[in-house]
């Protein structure tokens, strides 16, 4: 399934609200809760995830193409990007 930008940024801040959540509760809590060993290995699971989903959101360099050099070459009106 491919996400789009805002599924992307929803995605993005429930992992942040349950990182913060997990953050608050106690060891006992949170092994019970999400069925993890320790906290610390579904602190990281989830830092994991965030990190993705941020490289997922960076912008996309320009891949430097002369686009209107292009249109000209076609016989294109020239369009400004």
């Amino acid at each position: 399934m491919i996400m789009n930008r805002i599924q992307l940024q929803c995605g993005l801040e429930s992992l942040e609200r349950d990182l913060e959540r997990i953050e608050s509760m106690s060891e006992e809590e949170v092994c019970k809760t999400y069925n993890a060993d320790c906290k610390s290995d579904i602190i990281e699971v989830i830092e994991e995830e965030i990190a993705t989903y941020k490289r997922l959101l960076e912008p996309i360099e320009c891949d430097k193409m002369d686009y209107a050099a292009l249109q000209r070459v076609q016989g294109m009106p020239v369009t400004q990007w």
